[in-house]
């Protein structure tokens, strides 16, 4: 009569230890790009076809994103808009490190989703597009204030009140071509502040930036030729120390 009640508890704490085990830590992970299943698990993507039609999937990822030499590499074709790529995480104070890696031509984009207040959906917060020579800082407002007849009229259109400010800031810099740089970016409350090889290069407050943070992005931007490819690695979420 003993050993039911022992069995029970054994497979109870089994349960439980698989559950946790497949509910990775979203506040919490790193990411080497050794194992492919792991990738095709925790990341998603999404992009636009030549004809542009607007696909996702893990049957449509290797168009965009490829893992090559233990290594993330992702691609964008001419004037398309570029691929997406995104993981879960989950935090509102928080560090984001990876390293990155760009040819001619190239930009990596990074930022972080979550429940815009500003535009009333779970939209973009903030982030940065980096190239050779600069970093800029991207931003969201309404394209109406909020409340207007206009906002409303746009709400019963199942339009987004949404302005992109593509340059919100930018900052000059000087990065070598073909070479892995490694890269910091924390946000605290609204301020992004990004770090590049060590060295702090810019600081922004966004609108929206201290709302939960849902999911990271990257992708890889060009536009100058046919086929541009951009690489990341060695990626590190976690939550910002409190300020004493």
């Amino acid at each position: 009569m003993k050993v039911l009640p022992l069995i029970l508890t054994l497979a109870v704490a089994s349960a439980l230890t698989y559950a946790a085990e497949d509910k990775p830590d979203l506040s919490r992970w790193k990411e080497d790009f050794s194992d492919e299943a792991a990738f095709l698990k925790n990341w998603s993507s999404y992009g636009w076809l030549p004809d542009g039609k607007v696909v996702s999937g893990a049957e449509n990822m290797h168009r965009w994103w490829q893992i090559q030499d233990g290594v993330l590499r992702g691609q964008t074709f001419g004037k398309l808009h570029p691929s997406g790529l995104t993981r879960k995480v989950s935090g509102k104070d928080v560090r984001l490190s990876l390293r990155f890696k760009m040819e001619e031509g190239g930009m990596a984009a990074i930022g972080f989703n979550g429940p815009n207040p500003i535009l009333e959906a779970n939209f973009h917060l903030a982030g940065v597009h980096i190239r050779q020579g600069s970093i800029t800082a991207w931003d969201e407002e309404n394209l109406v204030p909020k409340g207007s007849p206009e906002a409303e009229a746009l709400k019963k259109e199942k339009k987004m009140n949404r302005k992109f400010i593509g340059a919100a800031k930018v900052e000059k810099i000087a990065l070598s071509l073909e070479v892995w740089h490694a890269l910091v970016i924390e946000m605290r409350g609204k301020t992004i502040m990004v770090f590049i090889d060590g060295k702090q290069v810019l600081t922004y407050q966004t609108h929206a930036g201290d709302a939960p943070k849902e999911t990271v992005q990257f992708a890889v931007g060009g536009g100058s030729k046919d086929v541009v490819n951009g690489w990341y690695d060695d990626v590190s979420f976690e939550p910002l120390e409190e300020k004493k």
